[in-house]
């Protein structure tokens, strides 16, 4: 068969133009319509997409700082606590410091209390004459030494004692006086003197001796000389204690 080449007849060419001349406006405002619709789908997608790599950022930020200020509250909490317990130590050491001073204060209430009873007993038998009740000397740093004389006196018309007191320190016939740093002594039933001197070197006594001198009888108490360990006390300077003297008896 012999091939038949298709025709397009003038007048299909003239309705194609008539066609695109009509819709022509149509065409090109679907054309703006798609690429419109395109570049804000990009513009939107772009920017959501950057806040939500901002939002990230701002987020881990947030993060940090939550941890540090979670960090700095732990920190405040403990030390808190520390303070609240030792508080609670600084009470309860408070309640038993003052539960032993009411005890203190109630058994020195009750010791004189029982020593007035034990004095109005001596008084109503005679009474107990001046005398040396004990002797303590203590041996400290540097040849220095502590004194401490009682004196006790329970008179019947409740007289005070009164006089004067010698510390001697006696070697065979060497004597040497102790300086006292308070001779005079006061009282009704009790009194305790106390003091520091500096031995001589290389001396040695044998006996003490406690000489006191008042209105009635002087009352003289030897005792004898029995050196201990040193005691670790320096509440006085060296300088400051008084050296011990030779008297010429």
């Amino acid at each position: 068969m012999d091939n038949v080449e298709p025709t397009t007849s003038p007048e299909s060419s003239v309705e194609k133009n008539k066609f695109l001349k009509t819709n022509l406006p149509l065409l090109i405002a679907a054309t703006i319509l798609i690429g419109s619709s395109f570049m804000i789908g990009y513009t939107v997608g772009h920017r959501q997409g950057l806040t939500v790599v901002g939002y990230d950022a701002d987020a881990e930020q947030l993060v940090d700082v939550v941890q540090k200020q979670k960090t700095a509250l732990d920190s405040i909490n403990k030390s808190l606590n520390a303070a609240v317990q030792e508080r609670d130590m600084a009470v309860g050491n408070a309640d038993d410091l003052f539960k032993a001073v009411n005890q203190a204060n109630a058994d020195k209430m009750q010791f004189e209390g029982m020593n007035a009873i034990y004095r109005d007993i001596l008084r109503q038998r005679g009474g107990v004459s001046l005398t040396i009740q004990s002797l303590a000397i203590k041996s400290l740093p540097e040849n220095a030494f502590e004194y401490q004389i009682d004196l006790v006196q329970v008179s019947p018309n409740k007289r005070r004692a009164a006089g004067s007191v010698e510390l001697r320190l006696i070697r065979n016939t060497e004597i040497l006086d102790v300086p006292l740093e308070d001779k005079s002594f006061n009282f009704d039933d009790f009194e305790r003197l106390t003091g520091r001197w500096t031995m001589p070197k290389g001396f040695t006594p044998q006996f003490v001796e406690v000489r006191l001198s008042g209105s009635g009888t002087p009352v003289i108490k030897r005792f004898s000389w029995q050196r201990g360990q040193p005691v670790d006390l320096n509440s006085a300077f060296v300088s400051e204690i008084p050296q011990a003297e030779a008297n010429a008896q």
